[in-house]
């Protein structure tokens, strides 16, 4: 992998928190269970027990503000979190179950968009997954309220990380610059790369570091983040070439990187080149991943001129089923 191309891949989140997951009142419903069991207790619900089979983890505590049951399931063979189950009441008055309804499509709703209904079935979509909420009757005549939570999307963030949206299988990008010409990615999320090895992910499965095979020996990457998760700077080092690599990047108010910049550094810590990187996005597809962009690109390495082109940048994308 060339070093400019793997710029997109340092888009990556500090472990402090995941706003790229399906959240239950703020804890990512994703990821190993043993994590999300210690933001679920953190956050004032207390484990009880579990199934006979190790896959549920049951849970009490507070459904915004109100006593509820919580399942967590999760795969036995991965220990990765597949669903969380929030089951509260019983009601025996329909005033009381109709109150506690709205106030929770309310509490939804503010979290995750608008709901459509089916009978007495509410389903909110948002971009990590789904949730539904439905009425129960019991057997005694009492109604249960009932959420469920199911994430749809891929553990591993590599195709987060790279800026993308949806489950994007292959890119192939026609002359490009700030990305590789064709990537893959498995149905988990990760990036197929045999240069990419001693990776290490957070909780929520982003990519904190690695370590790259080059030309050169390997290069080691550190990352530095802005207050809302984006990155703001990426340092690679080589040392057996004892150049430093620093990109930096700017966003807009939509999230997409508007510019970036590189500079290499020699071994006495003085710029030798200088890249600058302006985007100018022309087109998208339904997931909301560009397929053209017109990038304007400066150059300049010590001792020449400075150089300056505009390319236009043609994306194909293929996504997982």
């Amino acid at each position: 992998m060339t070093v400019i191309g793997l710029l997109w891949l340092t888009l990556c989140l500090h472990a402090q928190g995941d706003p790229h997951s399906l959240r239950l009142m703020g804890t990512a419903i994703e990821g190993s269970v043993d994590s999300v069991r210690q933001q679920l207790v953190a956050n004032g619900f207390k484990e009880w027990g579990q199934s006979d089979d190790g896959e549920d983890l049951y849970f009490r505590g507070n459904f915004y503000g109100i006593r509820a049951k919580l399942i967590l399931s999760h795969s036995v063979e991965t220990r990765l979190v597949t669903s969380a189950y929030v089951t509260i009441g019983p009601y025996s008055t329909e005033a009381m179950l109709t109150k506690n309804l709205q106030y929770f499509l309310y509490k939804l709703q503010k979290e995750h968009g608008e709901f459509s209904q089916r009978d007495d079935t509410y389903f909110f979509l948002d971009d990590f997954g789904s949730i539904k909420l439905s009425i129960a009757n019991n057997d005694n005549g009492s109604r249960d309220i009932r959420v469920f939570y199911f994430p749809n999307t891929a553990f591993y963030k590599d195709a987060v990380c790279l800026g993308f949206h949806g489950p994007v299988q292959e890119v192939v990008t026609e002359n490009a610059v700030a990305e590789e010409q064709f990537m893959h990615f498995m149905q988990n999320g990760q990036l197929e790369n045999p240069d990419l090895t001693h990776r290490q992910y957070n909780r929520y499965g982003y990519l904190e570091s690695a370590q790259m095979t080059e030309q050169t020996g390997h290069s080691i990457v550190k990352y530095e983040y802005d207050d809302d998760f984006r990155i703001k700077r990426r340092i690679l080092t080589n040392t057996e070439a004892n150049i430093t690599y620093i990109n930096e990047y700017n966003f807009n108010v939509q999230g997409d990187i508007i510019t970036q910049y590189q500079k290499v550094y020699d071994k006495n810590k003085e710029c030798i080149l200088t890249i600058t990187m302006h985007n100018n996005y022309l087109t998208r597809d339904e997931q909301g991943n560009w397929t053209s962009n017109s990038l304007t690109f400066s150059y300049w390495e010590k001792g020449q001129q400075s150089q300056q082109t505009t390319v236009l940048q043609k994306r194909t994308l293929t996504y997982w089923e």
